[in-house]
């Protein structure tokens, strides 16, 4: 396998983890909200910060990779922006639409569990990353600073 997927593929994990601490640490904030304890601690807040610059850190370091990569290689075949933006939308509304039902499920709970759901907080990333990874690929085509500098 090349160093370009080598790093490219570390990189969509490193975006992984830092969403996976993002969505937590909100799934850990709204519990403590839902169950009128107020405010989570301090700890939860630095998690959270943290996961926003690890997913921060990940995507410019794929869109600098991958605008390299395409000018090193102009010949490449990219996916057509219709499907990029049809991918962006569709997991757009299914992450907004899982959230909702979430929260509105969590409201309806007499006695609120306090532990976080796992396979909410995978779900939430998943569909994240679904609407991140074609966003890196659109910015780069339609960036004319990235694609010509």
């Amino acid at each position: 396998m090349s160093p370009f997927l080598w790093r490219m593929g570390g990189a969509l994990a490193l975006g992984v983890l830092g969403l996976t601490l993002v969505f937590w640490q909100l799934e850990h904030a709204s519990l403590y909200a839902f169950a009128g304890l107020g405010r989570p601690s301090a700890a939860v807040y630095a998690l959270l910060f943290t996961g926003l610059v690890l997913v921060n850190v990940s995507v410019f370091y794929m869109l600098t990779r991958w605008s390299r990569f395409l000018r090193e290689h102009p010949e490449t075949r990219q996916l057509p922006p219709w499907f990029l933006v049809g991918l962006i939308v569709l997991s757009g509304a299914v992450l907004v639409t899982g959230i909702a039902v979430h929260a509105g499920y969590l409201r309806s709970l007499d006695p609120l569990p306090m532990t976080i759901s796992q396979g909410f907080v995978a779900f939430e990333v998943s569909f994240a990353a679904l609407i991140l990874v074609p966003l890196v690929l659109l910015a780069v085509r339609w960036s004319t600073g990235y694609r010509n500098a």
